[in-house]
């Protein structure tokens, strides 16, 4: 089985969102109709032709958000049933031919293999985001309706004056750099996801035009168009929509850049004009980077590595309900950051002894749950396996599994 990196365009207005809903039925969402046509053209080389394919998401946009350059990861057999290698190339041409039939509204741009271990969602160094905005010239345009081509409704959001673009550059000179940005996204989210809201952020701002500039000539003489570039590793939900509505509240004088400054110093200052977000149909994902090196196919990887893979995630959920959250803020590493009250150690002399990566110890020094003895990974699987469709497994002193309120996902 390989992992296959596809790059792929959408117009996000039809679907229920980005993400995967469900496993069974008519999936609405854009990663599970991308999924579905995937295992389609790949039916004849799928032992299961009918079962869903694993898929990742690595920028989970919202509904009604659009991406010019997003990314996906699907796992199928790296070779067809004669012992051929796929050819990409004809895959992505065959999927591209089917969702146009289809009326879908999804390109792919490219498919290429990545290493067995690569997550598309954790690897990215950059995530660049537009905002378009359209704002009236003056307040008298406004009553003669809207002077948008039909091809730029519902990709545009309008604005009336006052607006101050003086204001508006201070306002995103304020949140450019390095912010707490717990005002801007969901406060739920945070706490459910256990996310570190704390985000460097770099904005630019240009000057826009509409889709047919040559033949609007209504349109450019009354709208003056701003697309607002919002780039960082990661965002939080609803973030950016958040952050557009911000600079927008200064620039039209809701809010003063002072309020601004001293919601990012502090989440508990509360501005009723900051807690609002713009809508979703001005949002577009404009690329998700990498570094060159990340995309490397190396081979296939060991059976070892997986298994290793699999008990991290693990030992991540064991330290999140031991409430050491502050270990596990860095999801970009294949393994987890782990808090000085709980140590791994590991043993290179029982590895030697056919003791395959064994942890010797987990400890926390204040719940003093320790494994006394060492597991192996295969050990250590077996508890997974049999736990995957219950509670949360936590180990003991006697090396039991002890049910608890968090529940594994049966994907890992």
């Amino acid at each position: 089985m390989g992992r296959f990196l596809f790059y792929f365009s959408y117009v996000g207005t039809r679907y229920r969102g980005l993400q995967r809903q469900s496993t069974t039925g008519i999936d609405e969402t854009i990663q599970g109709r991308l999924a579905d046509f995937t295992r389609d053209v790949l039916k004849r080389d799928l032992s299961d032709p009918t079962a869903t394919l694993s898929s990742l998401v690595s920028s989970r946009t919202d509904v009604g958000v659009h991406a010019l350059n997003n990314t996906i990861t699907v796992d199928f057999p790296d070779g067809k049933q004669n012992g051929q290698q796929h050819d990409l190339m004809m895959i992505q041409k065959i999927l591209n031919m089917r969702l146009g039939k289809k009326g879908e509204e999804i390109r792919v741009h490219s498919i290429q293999q990545v290493a067995d271990n690569f997550r598309c969602f954790s690897k990215p160094y950059r995530r660049h985001y537009i905002y378009r905005l359209g704002i009236f010239k003056d307040s008298a345009y406004v009553s003669s309706g809207t002077p948008l081509p039909i091809i730029d409704r519902g990709f545009v959001h309008l604005l009336h004056p006052p607006f101050s673009m003086d204001k508006f550059l201070q306002a995103a000179e304020v949140m450019c750099g390095t912010n707490n940005f717990t005002s801007f996204t969901s406060v739920k989210k945070i706490t459910e996801e256990f996310k570190n809201p704390v985000r460097t952020v770099s904005i630019n701002i240009k000057r826009g035009a509409p889709y047919m500039a040559g033949s609007t000539e209504e349109c450019q003489e009354k709208l003056e168009f701003w697309d607002v570039h919002i780039i960082s590793k990661s965002f939080m939900y609803k973030q950016i929509r958040r952050m557009v509505n911000g600079l927008v509240a200064v620039a039209c004088g809701k809010c003063s850049v002072e309020d601004l400054r001293q919601t990012l110093k502090d989440p508990a200052h509360k501005v009723k004009y900051l807690e609002r977000s713009f809508p979703p149909w001005a949002l577009f994902l404009n690329n998700v980077e990498y570094y060159p090196e990340d995309l490397i196919y190396p081979g296939p990887l060991p059976e070892l590595q997986k298994e290793y893979r699999t008990l991290s995630k693990t030992l991540e959920k064991y330290l999140h309900l031991q409430g050491n959250s502050d270990g596990i803020k860095d999801r970009t590493l294949d393994t987890i950051n782990v808090p000085d009250s709980c140590h791994v150690l590991n043993n290179e002399e029982s590895t030697k002894s056919n003791e395959n990566n064994s942890i010797n110890k987990i400890c926390d020094s204040v719940s003093l749950h320790c494994v006394e003895r060492a597991l192996t990974l295969n050990e250590f699987s077996v508890h997974i396996s049999q736990n995957v469709c219950r509670n949360e497994s936590v180990l003991t002193s006697n090396d039991e599994i002890v049910d608890s309120a968090i529940q594994i996902n049966s994907k890992g």
